[in-house]
């Protein structure tokens, strides 16, 4: 007994002597430099109760004041504990906070080392007081502040294999690294986003980190922390800078710069350095985005997406190791999704007197940032347009998948936020003049550089989107969502022009046209693929149309002639750029000569066409867009679906319009045989490419059905073994599964045309059938949207 006293004795003074040690380094850290008083405040306003940070309570309070936040107090306090049985009264609010602060410090958890510090939510901005407190969260959120769309503050954390966290300050130095056992650092890095895991344990990733062991990272937890966000990194584009504190060892930043400049990349400039397929355009000039001292800063979100896109089909030595290309491409899809919800405008909702989180609960439980949203006039929550350019970049990439359907979210968030943004209405004051190009002149004119190059890129993320709500309304089978009769917005500047925006500045500013155009008028992404998505969306309107159950039965007949007259000024425009290139000629070739294959011919006359270096790119945009010119006339006046054609059910095959139809889609075949010629892997637009090349293919499906009565045909095979081979090379370039199955079903029926037996042909339609089924162009069908 007297030994059991004896140990309790002994507990209860080294219990009294751990305490003391406690609170003498407490009042140590009370008495340094970033101490805060222990004092304790009724009521948070609504933004740092949000954030979960520390407020003074006073209105406006010193957060919301020190970085532009609408500082609030309109929400209902939640009681905590339980009802009383008997029906009592409620808590008093200051017994409700007591409350709130026993179990926020009993959800903290026993640490391994006595500091006394506090646990703040690592997605709340850094204050001046809080610049030392370590962050649970390896991967840490920014705060934007409101009217920017960049992180101002970067605050990397570390983890190891092993639970251990240190935190990064370049101000303050490396803080005292915190050890958790392996229970609670499990708690506290387990969230229900499971997948986003692999973005917090950078050793998921095999091939980027090596696997520590449990001793060495013990050992190496108090070095001081190497990771690729510091300045030290090597990384050579100072506009990724946002985004290396959250890839941390999950990429390292050689691969992350190796993926930006496949983003720098030039469609159509180069065989074995290929742009990415999913980047249509560069919407921001390259001069702004590799500044050396001020680039063009870009949202993370942003910067993560623009990498994934390029990660799928990036030549780089480290994606070739099987396996590497999909788990890289899965962890910045991740990191891209996580990025984008935090910044997403749907999380919020409006309520008199300004915003609140949709859930909060989903708030706390997916750990979201707190960063406030940009507001409209009417108070609704919007961002930027780099958020804009995100959503549709995540919904090209989803869409050049298997799953198409799914980046239907992405679309619908990228639409509602850039007409929310006004984009559509850019140039609204401009037009509404009576002079409108002498108040457009002086306008921009007054305007600093800054804020031109500003509105110029909204305008291009404005036409990226309305390109591409007539090629995903006709991807699948839609109607646009971006009508030209909410367009008030002066077309684009050519490419020239806004590579070098500064001459343009200074010389004065070129005369601008109010809407998209419809000709076009040089190599650029909005100069000849904006034009023909015009004349598209002007078929889609009349297609739908027709289907209508009401308006449809009256005459079409006028709206077909128009459409048809400017595809016809679209085709003299073309002609006439390639005349002004002088692209008719052909390059003189060398002598096939024995002597000329071992020593240099030497020809001191002048080699047509070999003037300038961008007539290989004009070659391509007039050949494929050539193509698509037939495809437009075939959409105008064929059937879009493959079975409706085949059954004949209204015999539209006898009618004019089919020949005119048959007609074009020979053209088409024609033209994509000069593509091969140009392009032999099909690099120049295969995201772009491939509707069109199976659009136009349907109407030589239907000549190789019809050889058993009418006969064998040379030009029809020719032009269906033309179609085959463009849908392999595009299958290679850019695995789709429609072109795939298409042109197993075009090969089929060759196969079976040259020999098959009735029996067999019956069997072989049946099989092609149940292909073509998947992907229908009838009412209210989604196209290639399974």
């Amino acid at each position: 007994m007297n030994d059991a006293v004896a140990a309790m004795a002994t507990d209860d003074a080294q219990e009294t002597q751990a305490t003391d040690r406690d609170e003498n380094f407490g009042q140590d850290a009370a008495d340094g430099e970033h101490a805060r008083p222990r004092k304790r405040t009724r009521m948070a306003c609504d933004k740092c109760s949000t954030s979960r940070t520390r407020c003074d309570g006073q209105y406006p309070c010193r957060r919301c004041h020190d970085y532009g936040y609408k500082c609030h107090y309109n929400r209902q306090i939640k009681k905590r504990g339980r009802v009383p049985r008997n029906g009592g009264a409620a808590q008093t609010d200051q017994e409700a906070f007591d409350i709130q602060d026993a179990e926020a410090q009993e959800n903290q958890g026993p640490l391994a080392q006595p500091l006394a510090v506090e646990m703040h939510d690592p997605t709340s901005a850094p204050d001046h007081e809080e610049l030392d407190q370590p962050h649970p969260l390896a991967t840490p959120l920014m705060e934007y502040p409101p009217g920017q769309n960049v992180a101002i503050h970067h605050r990397p954390s570390q983890v190891s294999q092993l639970g251990f966290e240190a935190v990064s300050d370049p101000s303050d130095g490396p803080s005292p690294p915190i050890l958790l056992d392996r229970q609670q650092a499990h708690r506290r890095f387990s969230r229900p986003r499971a997948s986003f895991s692999t973005i917090i344990h950078p050793h998921a990733f095999g091939p980027f980190s090596p696997h520590a062991s449990e001793g060495s990272a013990a050992a190496d937890v108090n070095k001081p922390a190497s990771r690729s966000g510091l300045p030290n990194s090597g990384c050579r584009y100072r506009c990724l800078e946002p985004l290396m504190p959250y890839l941390g060892d999950t990429l390292p930043a050689s691969v992350a710069c190796d993926l930006f400049d496949v983003f720098l990349i030039d469609p159509g400039t180069s065989l074995f350095h290929c742009a990415s397929p999913y980047i249509l355009t560069r919407i921001f000039r390259k001069q702004s985005l590799l500044h050396p001292t001020q680039p063009r800063q870009l949202t993370p979100a942003l910067l993560a997406t623009i990498l994934w896109c390029c990660a799928q089909t990036a030549d780089i030595s480290l994606l070739l190791v099987p396996g590497s290309r999909s788990r890289v491409a899965n962890a910045l899809y991740e990191l891209a999704t996580f990025l984008v919800m935090e910044r997403d405008p749907d999380r919020w909702r409006r309520i008199h007197g300004g915003l609140r989180v949709e859930n909060e609960h989903a708030q706390e439980q997916f750990m979201f940032g707190s960063s406030f949203p940009n507001t409209t006039e009417s108070n609704e929550p919007a961002g930027g347009i780099d958020d804009v350019l995100t959503f549709l970049l995540l919904c090209i990439g989803v869409s050049g998948g298997d799953f198409k359907s799914d980046s239907n979210k992405w679309w619908s968030k990228a639409v509602r936020l850039a007409l929310s943004l006004r984009l559509n209405r850019e140039d609204e004051d401009s037009l509404s003049g009576q002079n409108s190009f002498d108040l457009r002149y002086n306008t921009e004119t007054q305007s600093t550089l800054a804020d031109v190059e500003a509105r110029e890129e909204r305008r291009r993320v404005f036409w990226l989107l309305y390109s591409l709500d007539r090629h995903l309304a006709l991807s699948f089978n839609r109607t646009l969502q971006v009508p030209d009769s909410c367009c008030q917005v002066f077309s684009p500047l050519p490419e020239d022009i806004w590579e070098n925006l500064d001459d343009a500045y200074r010389s004065g500013m070129p005369p601008r046209s109010s809407g998209p155009p419809t000709n076009i008028s040089g190599a650029s992404f909005f100069q000849y693929f904006l034009p023909l998505m015009v004349i598209l969306g002007d078929i889609i309107e009349a297609h739908h149309y027709q289907n209508h159950p009401r308006l449809g039965r009256f005459d079409t007949d006028h709206t077909v002639s128009c459409i048809a007259s400017m595809i016809s000024q679209c085709e003299a425009s073309l002609q006439q750029l390639a005349q002004e290139n002088e692209l008719h000629s052909t390059v003189t070739g060398t002598p096939m000569l024995i002597s000329n294959l071992v020593t240099r011919h030497d020809d001191s006359g002048p080699r047509v066409g070999t003037s300038s270096e961008r007539k290989p790119h004009y070659r391509l945009v007039i050949a494929y867009s050539t193509h698509i010119l037939h495809v437009l006339h075939v959409l105008l006046h064929g059937k879009w679906d493959a079975i409706s054609m085949l059954d004949n059910e209204d015999d539209w095959i006898t009618t004019p319009r089919f020949a005119e139809c048959a007609s074009h889609a020979i053209a088409a075949s024609e033209a994509v045989s000069d593509i091969l010629k140009l392009d032999p892997e099909l690099t120049f637009m295969p995201y772009l490419f491939g509707i069109y090349l199976l659009h136009g293919s349907f109407i030589l499906l239907l000549f190789a059905d019809r050889m058993p009565q009418l006969g064998p045909n040379q030009s029809v095979e020719q032009a269906c073994e033309t179609i085959i081979r463009a849908h392999e090379v595009c299958v290679v370039t850019l695995t789709t599964e429609f072109q795939r199955n298409f042109r197993r079903v075009v090969r089929s029926t060759l196969y079976s045309v040259q020999g098959a037996s009735p029996a067999g042909w019956e069997e072989h339609k049946l099989a092609r059938r149940r292909v073509l089924s998947l992907y229908r162009w009838t009412k209210g069908a989604k196209g290639l949207g399974i």
